[in-house]
């Protein structure tokens, strides 16, 4: 399968960050997709990464390895946001950074920087993510926004979808 349309739509580094949403339909399941994301990581690579915490009434520091998503869950967190760098496919091909917000028990957000780096390999570990994160309920509503090449076709979902049937998942 080709990822030359998906490549043709993230390969351009015009500063935004377009978002790739997972609405898990009610199902609480932000502490597994945050743990999952991390699991492909090696750091976090934003800086000062913080969450509020309702119940001590202060910013609390996220650090890699830890899993802020579940104060989200127990409904002490407001939504925060980090971002994951060295993260790697299933095979072992480098992903760029990814941005994950934590928005409510049962939605997250990836936000990515688009650049030349979104070769085939990176896509295919992309897509990897977002397979892995759709399996986490049933149904998962996925939408893809702020990327100004995307077009109604639905480039990136529709070969997501696409790469995802054909390989039965």
């Amino acid at each position: 399968m080709s990822f030359r349309k998906v490549h043709q739509i993230l390969c351009v580094r015009d500063g935004a960050l377009p978002d790739i949403n997972f609405d898990f339909g009610q199902k609480r399941v932000v502490g597994d997709a945050y743990a999952l994301i991390q699991g492909r990581a090696t750091h976090l690579a934003s800086e000062s990464s913080y969450y509020w915490s309702r119940s001590r009434s202060e910013e609390c520091a996220i650090g890699f390895g830890e899993n802020p998503a579940l104060a989200v869950l127990a409904g002490d967190a407001d939504p925060f946001h980090v971002v994951f760098g060295g993260l790697k496919s299933e095979e072992g091909v480098s992903i760029p950074d990814l941005g994950v917000f934590v928005l409510g028990p049962d939605f997250i957000a990836l936000d990515y920087r688009m650049g030349p780096h979104w070769d085939e390999p990176a896509i295919l570990g992309l897509f990897q993510i977002m397979r892995n994160l759709k399996a986490l309920a049933n149904p998962v509503t996925i939408s893809h926004t702020g990327n100004i090449f995307e077009t109604d076709e639905e480039i990136l979902l529709g070969a997501f979808h696409t790469w995802s049937n054909a390989f039965g998942h």
